[in-house]
């Protein structure tokens, strides 16, 4: 009997590099939580501009053949603005990377999945004071992701549409005070994740998936 040959196109792949390992981890929880074995995530360790963050991705771009490289940063891990960001943009773009930022840093992103803020926030701290009261024993820093926040994306993971009408919500509040960039670009990336790596497989996390937050 002859083997039945597969016609499946190969799968495109995603590149994703992180300014911060704490952003690094967060979309390496992602990546194994929802099984998208065709995305890859790396910290720019040293990389100490946007600039740099940048010419690191465009660097692993070039050596790994991704289709697609994002650069993910928060504004407070270069002490950035919106008019340095905007010019970043132009440079991304020659070199064929897309840029996805939160500002001022990745935990407004997982405030926006339990509410959008009523007011602009541009201190990280602020953010925190307020997670620690559902999540136990946060920080944004790396080794809360390693350990007591091993679960955080999973935790949140039922929560992620309405993070992204918070974020929409966010933005619109914010830039109505004249911001020249939305503080939260990460459906763009989200939206990428989707068409590339397909449906989240969370199967073999049901029963995780259950637990509430706290």
């Amino acid at each position: 009997m002859k083997r039945k040959k597969h016609n499946e196109k190969p799968r495109k792949t995603l590149l994703i590099v992180t300014a911060s390992e704490s952003e690094s981890l967060y979309f390496s929880q992602m990546r194994k939580d929802c099984r998208y074995t065709n995305m890859t995530v790396a910290w720019a360790e040293g990389a100490q501009s946007l600039e740099e963050l940048i010419q690191y991705a465009y660097k692993m771009r070039t050596k790994g053949k991704f289709d697609s490289t994002w650069s993910f940063f928060g504004f407070e891990d270069y002490a950035v603005r919106s008019d340095h960001v905007a010019e970043a943009l132009q440079y991304a773009t020659k070199k064929r990377v897309q840029l996805a930022w939160v500002q001022p840093g990745l935990s407004l992103w997982y405030l926006l999945h339990l509410q959008s803020p009523r007011m602009p926030i541009s201190d990280s701290t602020l953010i925190a004071s307020t997670l620690k009261g559902v999540f136990h024993g946060f920080s944004g820093d790396a080794d809360y992701l390693l350990h007591e926040g091993a679960a955080l994306h999973l935790r949140l993971f039922s929560a992620k549409a309405q993070a992204v009408v918070n974020a929409g919500a966010y933005n619109a509040m914010v830039q109505q005070r004249n911001a020249s960039l939305p503080p939260v670009n990460m459906t763009k990336l989200l939206n990428e994740i989707s068409d590339i790596c397909g449906t989240a497989d969370m199967s073999h996390n049901q029963k995780l998936i259950g637990l509430k937050n706290g």
